[in-house]
């Protein structure tokens, strides 16, 4: 198991906080390519923030969901396959063009980012 870096935790925590800020900004001025991006980097944050709280490997984006398991079955809570699911569906909203995208289901989508902040933060403290 790695060392664990408080900073290193600390930071990713925050970008992921900040991230969530700047997706509800971008969805508020409709752009959902970059809120939609931002909200899964706020994910995505966050679950470096845990891999390195917990001394888990995150070097890859297929990190993501292997952490988000791991988190999973560490914490039991089912809500978490849902929100990695979720998160996913936001990064491939980059490849969609606008038209295909619907600002009230970013904006759920991102508010669930919020509830995926909130439940991996005790593994990231």
């Amino acid at each position: 198991m790695a060392a664990v870096d408080p900073v290193e935790v600390a930071d990713h925590a925050a970008q992921a906080h900040e991230f969530l800020a700047k997706a509800r900004e971008y969805l508020a001025a409709d752009d959902l390519h970059q809120a939609s991006e931002k909200g899964w980097g706020a994910a995505s944050h966050m679950a470096k923030a845990v891999a390195a709280a917990q001394g888990w490997e995150y070097e890859t984006h297929a990190d993501f969901s292997v952490v988000l398991n791991r988190a999973w079955r560490l914490t039991g809570d089912d809500l978490l396959p849902g929100l990695r699911a979720t998160a996913n569906d936001l990064h491939g909203n980059y490849y969609r063009r606008k038209r295909h995208l619907d600002a009230a289901a970013v904006g759920r989508d991102i508010e669930s980012m919020a509830e995926l902040l909130e439940l991996l933060a005790p593994l990231a403290a």
